[in-house]
């Protein structure tokens, strides 16, 4: 039909795109930053070093050319769909329109929240719960005749940066926009140390005490929590993200990923978005020291989970390429040595295929990346901008 483009498909192998289900866009230029001036001993160091004064660092420009950066490298990976979650406690309003335009100018679809939190005082917190309650109207409010390109959850750093008033007023976004909240969880000992320290009952209990423990919920990470926990949240029907590679690199410990919920599912926490890279390090990291505790088919189900995630939140059959759904999907020129079958298509994420296979990327049917496309952002800017934020930071050279 006119206007129409006709793709020879012979040959090549088609997949549905990837979803990342915990992503944090703002740290896309972060790469090569320098090491902070004290030595890390643990993730509250983590933390106050790197993550709160590079998100500090951020204005309007840089947030948009994060989010423009990262959505490239998301696509080079074959990653269509992005649940970010934003933090730029210097540049709170208007924010999440910023990770939406570079997310649009690439062709990617994103479910986008604001962290919450206390460690700005009182003020701050109001400004950060007024963009994610803005941004929510505004996703509320689209007309769509389609599938939707964009989806807005509530976003909370952790319960440790949350006083109980602020739990409080989440809880209140949340039945008033009946939406489910975003969240970091047990990102190792460090949540339930503080809230131990603070009086208040364990991470997941204080949640749920606030009423926020409710489906159609993110929590990510899940490091440290007991199996009554992981039942908790099993009954709950509340997402638990596991975001292996970033648990290795900040020191947290290793997610007890053979007790996660039947929700369950894989983010970067802004390393990357090649979540090919984040299965296989999952798996091949569950069995370094010994078969388990990850089998294939918990893999498995980490991996389809990503997509059964937004089938919930966009309504949406994503990870499917029959007639009808979102036509997401990704072309691989990977000379396919062996059978790519219903029963090897597990082994070929594992062990076989790569981001340098992927010859291009459709978002709703149309191609958004083309193996050699130019990038859509001189890197020059991109490392203007990022010496810019490193020097706020202390970076001298």
């Amino acid at each position: 039909r006119p206007g129409e483009q006709l793709t020879d498909l012979q040959g090549v192998t088609v997949m549905p795109g990837n979803i990342n289900a915990h992503g944090h866009m703002y740290a896309s230029l972060s790469a090569g930053m320098p090491l902070p001036k004290n030595p890390l001993e643990n993730f509250t160091d983590v933390l106050t070093e790197i993550w709160w004064p590079l998100d500090r660092s951020l204005d309007a420009e840089a947030i948009y050319l994060s989010s423009l950066a990262g959505s490239w490298d998301a696509v080079r990976c074959g990653t269509t769909l992005v649940f970010d979650h934003h933090a730029s406690l210097a540049a709170v309003g208007g924010s999440l329109d910023h990770i939406e335009k570079g997310l649009n100018e690439v062709g990617l679809r994103g479910c986008l929240c604001y962290e919450v939190t206390d460690r700005g005082g009182k003020g701050q917190r109001d400004i950060t719960l007024e963009e994610n309650e803005r941004y929510l109207q505004k996703i509320a409010d689209k007309t769509c005749s389609g599938v939707p390109q964009f989806k807005a959850l509530l976003g909370a750093h952790a319960s440790f940066t949350l006083e109980n008033r602020t739990l409080e007023l989440l809880e209140g976004i949340c039945s008033r926009m009946n939406t489910g909240i975003h969240i970091h969880l047990a990102e190792g000992t460090t949540d339930r140390e503080v809230s131990q320290d603070r009086g208040w009952p364990d991470p997941l209990d204080r949640l749920a005490n606030f009423g926020l423990v409710r489906p159609g919920s993110i929590f990510a990470h899940g490091v440290d929590l007991s199996p009554i926990d992981m039942q908790t949240l099993q009954e709950k029907g509340v997402w638990l993200i596991h975001c292996g590679r970033s648990n290795m690199t900040n020191g947290v410990g290793r997610a007890p990923v053979d007790r996660f919920p039947t929700n369950c599912g894989l983010g970067t926490d802004g390393l990357d978005d090649n979540l090919w890279g984040e299965l296989r390090t999952t798996f091949f990291r569950g069995n370094e020291g010994g078969r388990g505790p990850l089998s294939h088919r918990a893999a498995a189900q980490f991996w389809l989970g990503n997509y059964r995630l937004a089938r919930e939140i966009f309504g949406e059959p994503f990870g499917s390429l029959d007639v009808g759904t979102p036509a997401d999907f990704i072309i691989l020129k990977n000379f396919q040595k062996t059978p790519l079958t219903s029963d090897t298509w597990l082994s070929h994420l594992l062990f076989d295929f790569h981001p340098w296979d992927i010859h291009a990327v459709y978002v709703g049917g149309k191609r958004v990346y083309l193996n050699g496309d130019a990038p859509p952002v001189d890197a020059l800017r991109l490392q203007a901008t990022a010496a810019r934020m490193w020097k706020t930071m202390g970076w001298k050279s």
